[in-house]
């Protein structure tokens, strides 16, 4: 009987552990885009620009601005990112970051790098 409880007790404490591994929070990049696809099944991103921030937000400490067109979500270019990577590659618990390389209105192009809160 000893041996019977010392197993499932063990079993328990497994599943706690693996139950809080997976319960990671979610974090928020803090933006909003305005995005154009092709396709409907299986649609690519055609462009994505940043239309709105969350004042004091992941994006906008991180510098992205209203109105950045984003050119690359991590290493996924745009065009041509099919929209299912892209929205994988923006799901980020928090403290994870994603890469973007914008274009701002004057045309400069900058890497930002953006961490989950």
């Amino acid at each position: 009987m000893n041996k019977k409880m010392l197993l499932l007790s063990a079993a328990f404490c497994s599943l706690v552990v693996s139950t809080a591994t997976l319960a990671a929070e979610k974090g928020k990049i803090g933006l909003s885009l305005d995005i154009n696809a092709d396709g409907f099944f299986s649609p690519v991103i055609v462009s994505v620009k940043v239309k709105e921030l969350v004042p004091g937000g992941a994006a906008e400490k991180a510098g992205v601005l209203v109105g950045d067109q984003i050119l690359k979500i991590a290493d996924c270019a745009i065009p041509g990112c099919p929209a299912d990577d892209a929205k994988d590659l923006m799901k980020k618990n928090k403290g994870e970051s994603v890469s973007f390389l914008i274009k701002q209105a004057d045309g400069t192009e900058l890497t930002k790098t953006v961490i989950a809160e």
